[in-house]
């Protein structure tokens, strides 16, 4: 994106436009959903949405497997990371 904003700008109006566009898709989901009801799909005029419903796995309670004597860390996935980028407001630009 080419423009004379400073990035840190570009990216606070990006996720502003995200958040936006989320809350959209959100009540549209939910209204095609209702629409869909107990079927499985709903036909646009170009588009056809298909619902389905995925279930997983409940997580494990650690503090029962460490009771019962089972080395929970041998079996532990490694761990993962995960870098957040923060935006906050520039005080000297309330201040102006």
């Amino acid at each position: 994106m080419t423009t004379n904003t400073h990035a840190v700008d570009q990216l606070v109006s990006i996720r502003a436009q995200i958040k936006a566009l989320q809350e959209v898709e959100s009540a549209l989901k939910t209204q095609i959903s209702r629409e869909i009801g107990d079927g499985s799909s709903l036909v646009g005029d170009e588009w056809i949405a298909e619902q389905s419903l995925t279930t997983r796995k409940g997580g494990l309670d650690e503090k029962a497997l460490i009771a019962a004597g089972v080395p929970v860390d041998q079996y532990r996935k490694p761990d993962s990371a995960v870098l957040t980028l923060r935006t906050v407001l520039r005080i000297s630009r309330l201040a102006a």
